[in-house]
């Protein structure tokens, strides 16, 4: 019998290494380089040091690699204190001292205020602290391998997952459980039905969310029950039918010097402890407001600012367009007895001047939008017309624009603060201060 087959053609000899030097580092934390007269972007690098990568992709644009040795270090070069750097897609400015990292954030938000036009800035007051250990609150997701599963995060530029023992920040509480958790996992029986884990650090105890499809079979249940009860955890389960709690031996909430704050895993809350509390303070000090002037707090989520100012002794109003986050916000006013805090929920992408609570007037406002910022709710805050505004801002990409709608409507910008919640990554908060002429 005759065969007949195709001669296989050689696969393309894999590329000689490159020796290159390091110009800078861009916003997101990426060495740039020249490579045949376009860009080369590598990971793990600082200015200044020759280094030697492996090319990964090359465009018409630009070209990416990996870094395989650094044949000449930077004077600022320290060692990265976790072993997942390479593989893990989270804290990649960790080779950067502390300093190194704030320069560069603030760099990265001062370009994006001059690409609006707005240059004639305030200077930046930073809020920073903890850079380990710090992290209440994390995803991590979960992935088939072979007849396992694998628990970690997602590795850099990348959907693929690194697979992880201990994050060196997050709390200690959460980095121990990354083991246990693995192994519980893959006792399951409905593996494909898992989708991510949450893990939140409350102030009382460890709570855990599992996200998956579909009903689990009651023999997971009774191992996720069992898993639960044994090492004293919160257990929340979400599918498409919503979210239900499985164990929950204590009650969730955290702490802002005096006050509770209760949650529910998938609610948002601010990961860096710490740091939220003295931003909060600051939100207060910068905005304000004289004895018993009204607050409007727009995006108020379970109120994370609206109650240490009602608190402070300022008549609240917070909206939101969650109505489980009004509902939640509603029950901690009302657990910390502060009957001067108003929730309301609300379309903030629609004209709201009109809504009953808006047209009570407000002189100072607040806002914390998510990270596509506030885009749409600027005219209407121009309209309202505060005299100071305060916008906290998880995304300085988004307030740098929204920024220039506020200075075409009237405004200053009189304080300008960046807070690192991110320590050893390129992100950071902002918050900005307002008032009109």
């Amino acid at each position: 019998m005759v065969q007949f087959f195709k001669v296989k053609k050689p696969s393309a000899p894999a590329k000689a290494p490159l020796d290159i030097h390091i110009l800078e580092l861009n916003g997101h934390g990426m060495g740039v380089a020249r490579h045949q007269g376009k860009p080369l972007f590598v990971a793990g690098v600082l200015p200044g040091e020759q280094v030697r990568v492996q090319l990964t992709t090359q465009t018409s644009r630009y070209a990416t690699a990996t870094l395989q040795k650094v044949l000449s270090a930077s004077p600022d070069r320290v060692k990265p204190f976790c072993a997942h750097i390479n593989d893990c897609g989270g804290c990649n400015l960790q080779q950067l001292p502390s300093k190194g990292q704030r320069r560069l954030k603030q760099k990265a938000v001062l370009s994006l205020f001059s690409r609006h036009g707005i240059d004639d800035l305030p200077a930046i007051e930073w809020l920073y602290g903890a850079e380990q250990g710090y992290r209440r609150a994390a995803r991590l997701a979960i992935r088939r391998q072979g007849k396992g599963v694998a628990l970690g995060f997602r590795q850099p530029q990348s959907h693929d997952l690194a697979e992880i023992a201990h994050c060196g920040v997050l709390t200690p509480l959460l980095s121990e459980l990354i083991a246990p958790l693995r192994q519980l996992l893959n006792r399951l029986r409905a593996v494909k039905q898992l989708g991510h884990l949450e893990l939140y650090h409350a102030a009382e105890g460890v709570a855990l969310l599992l996200r998956h499809k579909g009903a689990l079979p009651a023999a997971d249940l009774d191992i996720l029950l069992t898993f639960a009860q044994q090492r004293n955890l919160a257990l929340f389960l979400q599918d498409d039918a919503g979210r239900r709690p499985l164990h929950v031996p204590f009650p969730l909430y955290y702490q802002l010097d005096n006050l509770k704050l209760a949650f529910t895993p998938g609610d948002f809350i601010q990961i860096h402890d710490e740091l939220n509390s003295r931003m909060v303070q600051q939100a207060i000090n910068w905005l304000a407001p004289e004895p018993g002037t009204p607050v409007l707090d727009l995006f108020c989520g379970i109120g994370n600012f609206s109650l240490p100012l009602a608190a402070a002794g300022h008549p609240v109003t917070g909206v939101e367009g969650v109505m489980e986050m009004v509902e939640q916000a509603r029950g901690n006013a009302e657990d910390n007895q502060l009957a001067q805090a108003r929730f309301y929920r609300a379309d903030l992408a629609a004209d709201f001047t009109q809504e009953p609570w808006a047209r009570e007037g407000f002189s100072q406002v607040l806002l914390d939008p998510g990270r596509a910022g506030a885009e749409q709710v600027m005219p209407y805050l121009v309209a309202l017309a505060p005299e100071r505004l305060l916008y906290v801002s998880c995304n300085p990409v988004t307030l740098a624009r929204d920024s220039e709608v506020l200075l075409a409507g009237g405004y200053r910008l009189s304080r300008l603060g960046l807070i690192d919640m991110f320590p050893h990554t390129p992100h950071c908060e902002a918050m900005a201060l307002f008032e009109l002429t």
